[in-house]
């Protein structure tokens, strides 16, 4: 898992250095622009400041002579932001940080005063082009000369303004590196955070690939990869009650099956050893357990179908009294043999349900056979319906002994009996109430079982939803 944990390191590392390189790139660039941008006007102001001095000069003078004496004092107000700038640079003269690089030009181009002949622009007169960039310079109402500062010189930075940048540059870049390193440690310990849940699932599943389905992940925050080991705590469960379900049902199987097996094998042994004649009444003990025997794989098939979802359904519209009816008369003669009260309380026209009609017929006659199975001499056995808004309900009610109440919600697994000490002689497979439940999961509804020991009895609760409804 740490090639999980490094890909995300890298993956966030590369983010982070991109964007870092992205950012300073951006914020170099809209410096250097913008402070150009402001140089320049600065250097623009500074010559419309100079304009009128040198007008009035001109204009008392009524020529250039002596002009460049003007510029050995500061004007008031000029170059404060580059003093600003430069505030406390050593080696820089006073009036260097106060002003600008000047130049006056007259009408035809000749420079008349340049303040630094040193700088890059070293020619003694200016072309036309170069002329119209300066600010003009009037008197009398005619352009007698133009001045250029800093920048309107030549184009860009000088040395000290590049060295500023270059110094502001190099801090931003530094800054960055900083925020870089400090961005890939957490990203390191955020990556572990991130892998370590699937790291924990990875390990988990090689334990359940070895058939140890108790395995389970820690659970941490509520985000997705919680989610996600919730689901996988939740597999794991499905996974070892499934393989429970599994060993339990193969040990019941086999437990139900070695009766009649044992019965039938003992007869053949009696009969091949000559203890007892093939006559009809052996051979027909025989027959009736292997009747039993094909029962009991019969219903194993149909639970093992339904649970797995691969029952089929007949669905058409079904009449739920009619339904009812039909079961009750095949218990009629149960009702007089074992002196039995069948009792039909359902009074009013049932909605019609959506069904397999052999399925749901199964359904309740196997609550009934269970009933009367339960039912002392004398007693009763009762049919009641309620409808609901969305669902009817049929209840089945009997007099019998009642269920104990840790026994009630295990009624409908598979091969259980109340009475422990009762096997298919005296009842049922086991299975009944099984296939039932999912039979009538199949139909979208539900079955449930009440007893009060002191009430002698016991209910079960069919319901099923109207047609074209969900419940």
């Amino acid at each position: 898992m740490f090639r999980l944990r490094s890909k995300i390191l890298l993956a966030f590392s590369a983010i982070i250095l991109s964007g870092t390189i992205l950012m300073v790139s951006i914020i170099n660039f809209s410096t250097r622009s913008g402070y150009e941008t402001f140089v320049r006007q600065n250097d623009i102001d500074f010559s419309e400041n100079l304009k009128e001095i040198f007008a009035e000069y001109y204009i008392l003078q009524q020529s250039w002579t002596g002009v460049e004496s003007i510029l050995q004092f500061a004007p008031p107000n000029m170059g404060q932001n580059r003093r600003m700038m430069n505030h406390n640079q050593p080696g820089i003269p006073p009036a260097r940080i106060m002003m600008p690089q000047v130049i006056l030009a007259d009408t035809q181009g000749q420079i008349l005063v340049n303040t630094d002949p040193g700088s890059m622009f070293r020619e003694r007169h200016m072309d036309k082009t170069l002329l119209d960039s300066g600010t003009k310079i009037m008197a009398h109402n005619k352009v007698v000369g133009y001045v250029f500062a800093g920048s309107m010189i030549v184009q860009g930075l000088d040395k000290k303004e590049e060295r500023y940048l270059n110094r502001t540059t190099a801090i931003i870049i530094f800054v960055s590196l900083f925020i870089l390193l400090i961005s890939i440690v957490f990203s390191y310990f955020f990556s572990g955070r991130l892998a370590r849940p699937v790291s924990a699932m990875t390990a988990a599943v090689a334990t359940i690939q070895k058939g140890d389905f108790s395995r389970r992940v820690a659970v941490q925050g509520r985000d997705e990869l919680a989610d996600l080991s919730n689901s996988f705590n939740k597999m794991a469960e499905s996974l070892e009650n499934n393989d429970k379900w599994r060993k339990q049902i193969i040990a019941d199987s086999a437990h139900e099956l070695r009766t009649p097996v044992s019965l039938i094998q003992g007869n053949l042994e009696m009969i091949l050893d000559g203890v007892y004649k093939p006559d009809r009444e052996h051979l027909e003990n025989i027959y009736d357990e292997t009747l039993v025997l094909s029962r009991l794989i019969k219903e194993l098939q149909q639970l093992s179908s339904a649970e797995s979802g691969a029952m089929s359904l007949n669905l058409e519209e079904l009449d739920l009294n009619a339904l009812i009816d039909k079961v009750l008369n095949i218990f009629k003669a149960g009702e007089v043999k074992d002196k039995i009260t069948l009792i039909n309380s359902i009074e009013t026209v049932l909605p019609p349900v959506e069904g397999d009609f052999q399925k749901l017929k199964q359904v309740f006659a196997n609550v009934l056979s269970n009933a009367f199975r339960h039912t002392p001499e004398e007693g009763t056995v009762e049919i009641q319906a309620v409808v609901g808004e969305k669902e009817v309900t049929v209840i089945v009610k009997d007099s019998g002994s009642g269920i104990d109440e840790e026994d009630l919600e295990k009624i409908f697994e598979r091969f259980y009996r109340t009475d422990k000490s009762r096997n298919r002689s005296h009842g049922g497979s086991g299975l009944g109430l099984s296939i039932s439940r999912e039979i009538i999961k199949l139909h979208n509804g539900s079955i449930s079982a009440e007893s009060d020991k002191n009430d002698r009895g016991t209910s079960i609760f069919i319901s099923l939803p109207f047609k074209n409804q969900k419940s």
